[in-house]
């Protein structure tokens, strides 16, 4: 795409003109028919949001569709609509657009499919569809869409089935799956999560996941957004929406599709893109302050936590009451796995508590109010785990309550007054809690419309099941953790791009990329590059100790793979040997390599560290720094820590402490401590190398990195980078 070509796009979806988009209360509805389920369901979604106030049917065919006239053309309009819905072939699209600009509509949704997921030639369809949009000055969202849902404004140019009209809420959605998308309305409605929009791009012709995600931090009634993304395709624009979002207070919460192999290879194919590792994705949706998440049932359930909780926990540590032993057995489990404590209750908490609670009852975090309460009058229309939550929030050791509710009546009872009563009364105990309270049902059941109304009227979310329930509040846990951090943080400046005209390409000599290190200010061990023997007695000779002999080739990465280091070197007679040694192995095993000659290091002793520091260039995100165990651990024990360049040494030092292996690093077993300080610069100036080379990067790697109490030295280094054509 030229830069002309990209202006006009992003004229086309500016907030502004997504507002007018999203908010079409006038539609034209072009070739759809009354046999068809597309135009079926479009219908009953747009009648049962009653947004929409005027309807215009346009066939060239049939001159009445759902009982109403239709006309021949858009250009018949008697005046715009502000969107158009096109529920045609794809070879017809192309020509509707036309008639749709001559008409002065400015929006469209293109239902067809047939386009990028195909090969070859549906791709070369889409790109032609996104220059005719362009010229034309209409934004569309598809192709391959099935629309969107503004809950809102009650308009829903929905082509699928939706079981109830749409529930308003703070929680909006988008999908880069419009299967998906249904499948997760349907599931965010029967659970009590209202939206503000949910949207399906399908193939982003001109629309994209990102443009409905900018323009979803300006909309007033979105509190948290839910990301379905296939691929990243703009990643430094995704870091610059994360950051905006923490800013506004806006979370959003994404599931990446592709963790394995075979999902990588599934979304390659779906959407042509180039698929990334995943851990590296895993840690850059961590440093954009997103959220991710393993399903996108968990997806739907933290956005609505997130969407939905007013006040926000301040820790991790949960109080939890519960009227199930089985469920402070299980809430217990999935606390540990979702990195929340579970205090004991304080002394005077316990107290009150025994008040309400028999004598055999065991008064511990999570609290089982057992079947006593259940029997037990009480002065007002609550329940046990009410009352006793109500005593619970007061506890001074805890950060946030959870709870779970048995189920609800799905319909009014005959006399409701006790139901209706309690959540009134349950409501109030939330409002006045002095730390935030959230609610789950006990198993994953869906929320009938009347005790759904009960809920909203005594401003209660229900999270849908212990299991979704505490993964969604280890999430928000998270989040708010990230959102400090991140925003604690001023965004690093990435490094200016380095030419260099004598630049190799491939492989570089060790000592070449020793040089780029240290221009960069990367400690190194001291080297010196000999090109004959007695160059090598002398320098040797210089160094109070053993020291290492290593050829130097840019056609040899692998250098004790052909006998080409010597280690302990002492005095001129060692290194005249050494020397003639790795010479006549290079001239053996290594004919055709061009040798520069041997580098002499001295050897340090034992002790410190050893770490590697190594960046490579991910296709979708640039250029990775990688930090864990050197020498064969990291392929022993796979302790890597990620992030996505530039970075700072705050984030080095997190990503340190972050290793299995962190308490290496701190003294185990009596070991002195590394310098941290020292060694988190010392990786921060090893990244301002590797970015240095921009997109010539392939890989750099300092491996190992020694690190010591008195600070950190790289011992060996490796560079490749691509032809810069």
């Amino acid at each position: 795409m030229t830069t002309l070509e990209y202006d006009r796009r992003q004229a086309l979806v500016t907030p502004d003109r997504l507002r007018h988009f999203f908010g079409a209360r006038r539609l034209a509805v072009v070739g759809a028919s009354e046999t068809s389920n597309w135009g079926r369901n479009l219908m009953r979604n747009l009648d049962a949001a009653g947004g929409v106030k005027d309807l215009a049917f346009v066939h060239p065919k049939y001159p009445e569709l759902f009982g109403r006239p239709t006309i021949p053309s858009m250009r018949d309009l008697d005046e715009p609509t502000d969107l158009a819905f096109l529920m045609v072939g794809p070879s017809r699209v192309e020509a509707l657009l036309e008639d749709a600009a001559a008409a002065g509509v400015k929006n469209a949704v293109v239902l067809a499919a047939g386009y990028g997921e195909t090969g070859d030639e549906g791709r070369e369809r889409q790109q032609r569809l996104g220059e005719v949009a362009r010229e034309l000055d209409i934004t569309i969202m598809g192709p391959n869409t099935i629309g969107y849902v503004n809950a809102s404004l009650g308009i829903a140019p929905w082509a699928v089935a939706s079981e109830r009209p749409p529930m308003r809420g703070p929680v909006s959605a988008v999908f880069e799956s419009g299967s998906m998308a249904r499948a997760t309305y349907e599931f965010a409605q029967a659970h009590g999560v209202g939206c503000s929009l949910w949207a399906s791009v399908g193939n982003s012709a001109i629309l994209t996941s990102l443009d409905i995600l900018e323009y979803l931090l300006e909309d007033e009634a979105t509190r948290s957004v839910a990301l379905f993304l296939e691929t990243v395709r703009e990643p430094e624009r995704l870091f610059a929406l994360g950051r905006r979002a923490l800013e506004l207070d806006k979370a959003i919460v994404a599931f990446k599709a592709g963790r394995s192999e075979a999902g990588k290879r599934s979304a390659m194919a779906h959407t042509g893109a180039v698929a990334t590792d995943d851990a590296v994705v895993d840690a850059a949706f961590a440093q954009a302050g997103i959220v991710r998440t393993e399903s996108i049932e968990e997806m739907v359930s933290t956005a609505g936590l997130l969407g939905y909780q007013k006040v926000r926990p301040k820790g991790t540590r949960m109080g939890v009451v519960t009227s199930s032993g089985g469920g402070c057995n299980i809430i217990a489990d999935l606390a540990s796995v979702h990195g929340l404590e579970l205090p004991a209750w304080e002394p005077a908490t316990v107290a009150k508590l025994a008040e309400q609670l028999p004598p055999f009852a065991s008064i511990l975090n999570p609290l089982d109010t057992t079947g006593f309460g259940h029997a037990r009058a009480r002065p007002r229309p609550t329940k046990a785990e009410d009352d006793l939550m109500e005593i619970a929030v007061e506890d001074g050791g805890i950060d946030f309550m959870f709870t779970m509710m048995t189920p609800l009546p799905s319909a009014r009872p005959e006399d409701p007054t006790f139901i209706e009563s309690r959540l009134e009364i349950l409501g109030q105990i939330v409002r006045d809690s002095p730390v935030p309270v959230v609610m789950a049902s006990n198993t994953c059941l869906d929320v009938a419309d009347y005790p759904r109304g009960l809920l909203e009227g005594a401003e209660l979310f229900l999270l849908p099941g212990a299991d979704l329930g505490l993964a969604s509040v280890g999430n928000m846990v998270r989040w708010i953790a990230l959102r400090g951090r991140v925003l604690a943080a001023e965004p690093p400046v990435r490094p200016e791009v380095v030419a260099r005209a004598d630049e190799p390409v491939g492989a570089w000599a060790e000592d070449e990329g020793r040089a780029l290190l240290a221009e960069h200010g990367a400690p190194m061990v001291p080297a010196v590059l000999v090109e004959d023997v007695d160059a090598a007695a002398r320098a040797v000779a210089a160094v109070d100790g053993p020291v290492a002999m290593k050829v130097c080739s840019r056609d040899i990465a692998h250098k004790s793979d052909i006998g080409g280091v010597v280690l302990n070197v002492r005095g001129e007679a060692e290194a005249r040997a050494a020397f003639e040694r790795i010479r006549e192995a290079a001239a053996t095993l290594a004919p055709e390599a061009e040798v520069r000659g041997v580098l002499v290091s001295p050897m340090r002793a034992a002790g410190g560290v050893e770490l590697l520091v190594g960046v490579t260039h991910d296709p979708t995100f640039g250029a990775v720094l990688a930090v864990g165990l050197g020498g064969i651990w990291v392929e022993v024990l796979k302790d890597v820590s990620l992030r996505v360049l530039p970075v700072d040494a705050a984030t080095v030092k997190e990503m340190l402490t972050g290793l299995k292996a962190a308490a290496l690093l701190q003294g185990a077993r009596g070991a002195e401590p590394v310098d941290l300080d020292a060694l988190a610069e010392a990786i921060v100036a090893i990244s301002r190398a590797a970015l240095s080379l921009g997109d010539r990067l392939e890989t750099l790697e300092v491996n190992p990195l020694l690190a010591t109490a008195s600070g950190a030295e790289g011992l060996d280094a490796l560079v490749l980078t691509k032809d810069r054509r």
